[in-house]
C-alpha cells in the first residue's frame, strides 16, 4: 500500500511539474510570435533545457545531502518565482514587440532550469519505492501522471490565455505558478527518505546493501559497462526528437492560419500520446523486452512523423503528433528503466546527473536553436524528414543493442554453464579422492588384522 500510495504521488508530481513545462511551451511560444519574436520563439524553452543541464549533476548530490523532500519543494519555490516575473513582465510591458516583456519571460524561464531538472529526476526516484521486478511498469506509471498535465497544463491553458483583461498570456503564467505550488504540496506529502547522514541506523541500509550486492557482482558490471552509454545516448535521441517536433509545431501551425488555441489542443493531443501508454507500456516492455519496445517506439515516431507529411489538415496534426507522443513513451521508458538500476546507490548521484545533463544539454542545444534552425530550413515538410531518419537511424541502433545485450546474456550463460560444470567436476573429484582414501584405509586396516 506505501509503495502505490508514493508511485502515485510522484506520478501526480511529474504530471504537475510536466504539465507546467508544457504550458510553458505552448504559451511562451505564441507569446513571442504574437509579439514579432517568432525567430526566438523556442528560447524560452530551450533556456530551461540547457540551464537544467548542470542542475540535473546538482539535483542528484543535493538530494543525497539535504533530501529529496527539500529538493523538490525547493524547485517548487523556483518554478513559482520564475513564473511569476514572466506573468509580470507581460503585465506590465504590453506593448506589441517589447524588448522588455521578452527580457522578462526568458528571465523567467532561466529560473525553471532547476524545477524541470528536478521533475525530470521522479522517474528514478520511484526505483526507491518500487523492487526491481515492478520497476518498468512503476516507471510507466509514474509517466502516466502526465495525463493529469494535458487536462490541467495546455487544455486549461485555453481558458486562462485571456483572462488578464489586457494582459494577453498573463493568466498561462499564473497557471504555471500554480502548478508549481501544488508540486511543492505533494513533494510533502511523499514519503522520501531521509538523507544518508540523517538516517538512524539500520534506516534504508537493507535496500542499499542488497542493491550494492546485486550490482557489484562482477560479471553484472561487465555486462554494466558495455551498455549504460547505450541507455544515456539513446535516451537523449528518444527525448530529442519528441521535443524537436513538440518545441516546433507553433510555427507551422501559425504559418498555416491555426489560432493559438488550435495549436494548444494539438500539443494536448501529442501530450495524452506521451503519457497515456503508461498504463500499458510498462507491462509491453516487460514483455517483448526493452530494446524491442524502444525500437517500436522509434518506428511508430516515424509513423508519426509520415502522417503528418500526407497533408496540412489540423486533424493528421493531432493524429501525428499524438503518435509521435505515443512512440516517445515507448523509445522512452525502457532506457530509464534500466539506467535506474545499473548501478550501486554510491554511484546513483553521479550516474543519474550525468544521464539527465547530457540529455538536458543536447535537448536545450536543440531548442535553443530550433527556431533558427526551422526558419533556415523553412520547410515543415523537410524538418520532419530530418525527424524521420533520425528516428530511423534510433531504431537501427536500438536492434543493434538488443542482439548485443542478447549475445553477451547468452555468453553470461553459458560461461555460469562452465563454471557450474567444473565446480560439480572437482566435487566428483574430491569425492573419488576421498573414496580411494577410505577403501585404502579399509585395506590397511584388513592387512594389520591378518599380520596379527
Amino acid at each position: 500500500r506505501r509503495m502505490y500510495k508514493n508511485i502515485a504521488l510522484l506520478s501526480g508530481m511529474w504530471g504537475l511539474g510536466l504539465g507546467a513545462a508544457f504550458v510553458q511551451i505552448s504559451s511562451s511560444a505564441f507569446c513571442l510570435i504574437d509579439n514579432g519574436y517568432g525567430t526566438v520563439s523556442s528560447a524560452p524553452l530551450g533556456l530551461i533545457m540547457l540551464l537544467s543541464s548542470p542542475c540535473a549533476v546538482v539535483v542528484p548530490r543535493l538530494a543525497n545531502g539535504m533530501g529529496e523532500r527539500k529538493v523538490f519543494v525547493l524547485a517548487s519555490a523556483l518554478g513559482v518565482a520564475g513564473s511569476l516575473v514572466q506573468m509580470a513582465g507581460t503585465m506590465v510591458f504590453r506593448e506589441h514587440g517589447s524588448a522588455a516583456q521578452l527580457a522578462m519571460i526568458l528571465a523567467g524561464a532561466s529560473v525553471q532550469g532547476f524545477t524541470y531538472a528536478s521533475s525530470n529526476n521522479l522517474r528514478f526516484a520511484v526505483a526507491r519505492f518500487s523492487p526491481p521486478e515492478f520497476l518498468p511498469t512503476a516507471t510507466a506509471l509514474v509517466l502516466f501522471g502526465g495525463v493529469v498535465s494535458s487536462l490541467f497544463g495546455p487544455l486549461l491553458s485555453n481558458v486562462t490565455r485571456y483572462m488578464i483583461p489586457g494582459a494577453d498570456y498573463a493568466g498561462n503564467f499564473l497557471q504555471i505558478a500554480l502548478l508549481y505550488f501544488l508540486f511543492g504540496v505533494l513533494a510533502k506529502l511523499t514519503d522520501f527518505e531521509e538523507p544518508v547522514g540523517k538516517r538512524s541506523k539500520g534506516e534504508g541500509d537493507e535496500v542499499d546493501r542488497a542493491l550494492g550486492m546485486l550490482l557489484d557482482d562482477s560479471d553484472y558490471r561487465r555486462m554494466e559497462e558495455e551498455e549504460d552509454d547505450n541507455d544515456e545516448y539513446i535516451e537523449c535521441l528518444s527525448y530529442n526528437i519528441m521535443a524537436l517536433y513538440m518545441s516546433q509545431v507553433p510555427l507551422p501551425l501559425d504559418a498555416l492560419g491555426y489560432t493559438p488555441n488550435q495549436g494548444t489542443l494539438v500539443i494536448t493531443a501529442h501530450m495524452l500520446g506521451m503519457f497515456v501508454p503508461g498504463l500499458v507500456s510498462g507491462r509491453i516492455i516487460g514483455r517483448v523486452g526493452i530494446w524491442t519496445g524502444t525500437c517500436a517506439g522509434f518506428l511508430v515516431s516515424i509513423l508519426g512523423g509520415g502522417v503528418m507529411l500526407v497533408n496540412d489538415s489540423l486533424a493528421l496534426f493531432f493524429v501525428g503528433m499524438t503518435l509521435v507522443g505515443v512512440g516517445w513513451n515507448l523509445s522512452f521508458v525502457g532506457p530509464s528503466a534500466l539506467v535506474s538500476t545499473i548501478y550501486t546507490p554510491k554511484e546513483r548521484a553521479d550516474v543519474l546527473g550525468f544521464n539527465d545533463g547530457l540529455m538536458l544539454l543536447t535537448i536545450g542545444i536543440f531548442a535553443l536553436t530550433g527556431s533558427q534552425i526551422y526558419k533556415a530550413i523553412n520547410s515543415w515538410r523537410v524538418f520532419i524528414y530530418t525527424l524521420i531518419g533520425i528516428s530511423a537511424l534510433s531504431a537501427f541502433a536500438a536492434v543493434a543493442v538488443g542482439f548485443g545485450t542478447a549475445r553477451r546474456g547468452r555468453l553470461k550463460v553459458n560461461a555460469a554453464g562452465d563454471r557450474t560444470r567444473e565446480g560439480d567436476a572437482a566435487d566428483a573429484a574430491d569425492s573419488i579422492d576421498h573414496s580411494e582414501a577410505s577403501l585404502e584405509g579399509s585395506l590397511e586396516h584388513i592387512t594389520q588384522a591378518v599380520n596379527k
